[in-house]
């Protein structure tokens, strides 16, 4: 900002009052018009004899506290960024130390680097505390998505396993810790009524299976089994058949009846368009009419590979899997969502093969033991 003397100022204002222009002055002179002008009226007002306006001892008074409070706020400002400066490299101090403590003594690397040695232990353990703080909400992000993938029915130990499947190792206990803090549990069993009806005359095959529940090849043993389900609002008879190599449903049926045309027959037709059988392959069920009846059992004979099996009547045990699958699906889906149509059914079926890990297979999903069996083939076959 241009200091002008008050002698300039007197000249340029007789200048003006003799008749030259403001416009001609300011330009010659570099001088705003609006300036000149305030010259002007402040010279007339002081009885020709004064340009610039005297300050009474109130407004000096002001003048001087706004100066001071504005080498104040420069102070300040300067101060705020000067420490935050100082901050940082006190911090990079800290880092260095952090970093080449397996090389170099804290105390001595603190002495020379003119910190304290409290100050970076006090450091430390706030990083620490940090760092575990994130680790732990890390932590419950992933427990919680593998939480939802499961349809919200996985408890500690199968989160652990799939955590550790993702790289993230955590003992079962900490999981547990984890779910408790975050209010989520999985869902629990509860009974179900069986559809069996054996009370008929047909003849019945021999217990050949004998709960030998772990064949190494697919398509090796099938087990088999009917339960009713809730499917909008009407009741519909379910029919799976599972492979026991690899737990996967390879076929199934959905009807409104219990006919063996309807449930069995449509179930065997699904899973044998789904997977071959071996030699020697065997069916499980339990004694069911629809596994008994001449149609289905005719329809077994006539392949040569395969052979019947049933449950000893009354004993549940020697087809658990087949149970078991029903018990799995009515306590993680159907206690809590009810099946809207064919579609709902197919999905759960789909994800129950491909993404839902079971303790039976090691903490695979049927299509991981599916894929590795058929690479241990295809090893033995090279």
């Amino acid at each position: 900002m241009t200091t002008y003397t008050e002698e300039f100022k007197l000249t340029l204002v007789k200048l003006a009052e003799s008749g030259r222009p403001t416009k001609e002055l300011s330009r010659e002179y570099g001088v705003g018009k609006s300036t000149i002008n305030t010259w002007r009226r402040t010279y007339r007002n002081s009885g020709n004899n004064k340009v610039t306006k005297e300050r009474s001892p109130e407004q000096r008074r002001i003048r001087e506290l706004e100066r001071q409070l504005a080498d104040a706020t420069l102070e300040r400002d300067n101060l705020k960024k000067g420490g935050s400066h100082l901050l940082q490299e006190r911090l990079k101090k800290y880092d260095f130390i952090e970093s080449h403590r397996p090389v170099f003594p804290v105390e001595k690397m603190c002495k020379v680097l003119k910190v304290s040695r409290n100050a970076y232990y006090c450091w430390r353990r706030q990083q620490g505390a940090i760092q575990a703080e994130c680790s732990k909400q890390t932590f419950k992000r992933h427990i919680k998505a593998i939480f939802e993938e499961s349809r919200q029915i996985y408890g500690s130990y199968k989160i652990a396993v799939e955590l550790e499947n993702r790289g993230i190792t955590l003992s079962r206990s900490y999981v547990a810790k984890l779910m408790k803090e975050m209010g989520i549990s999985s869902r629990t069993r509860t009974k179900f009524v069986a559809t069996t009806d054996s009370d008929h005359e047909n003849p019945v095959a021999e217990n050949v299976l004998d709960r030998e529940f772990t064949p190494s090849q697919l398509g090796q043993v099938w087990v088999s089994d009917i339960t009713y389900v809730r499917v909008k609002d009407h009741w519909a008879y379910l029919t799976v058949m599972l492979d026991l190599a690899d737990r996967a449903v390879v076929g199934w049926s959905l009807s409104h009846d219990m006919t063996a045309e309807n449930t069995v027959v449509a179930a065997w037709v699904d899973a044998r368009s789904n997977r071959a059988i071996t030699p020697g392959f065997l069916l499980h069920s339990d004694r069911g009419v629809q596994y008994t009846c001449t149609s289905f059992v005719d329809m077994i004979a006539l392949n040569k590979h395969a052979e019947q099996s049933m449950s000893r009547k009354g004993n549940c045990w020697d087809n658990a899997v087949a149970e078991s699958f029903f018990k799995i699906i009515k306590y993680e889906e159907l206690n809590h969502h009810r099946f809207n149509s064919y579609e709902c059914v197919a999905h759960y079926i789909h994800w129950y093969n491909t993404k839902r890990i079971h303790s039976s297979l090691a903490y695979q999903t049927p299509l991981e033991k599916e894929i590795q069996i058929r690479n241990e083939n295809n090893n033995k076959a090279a």
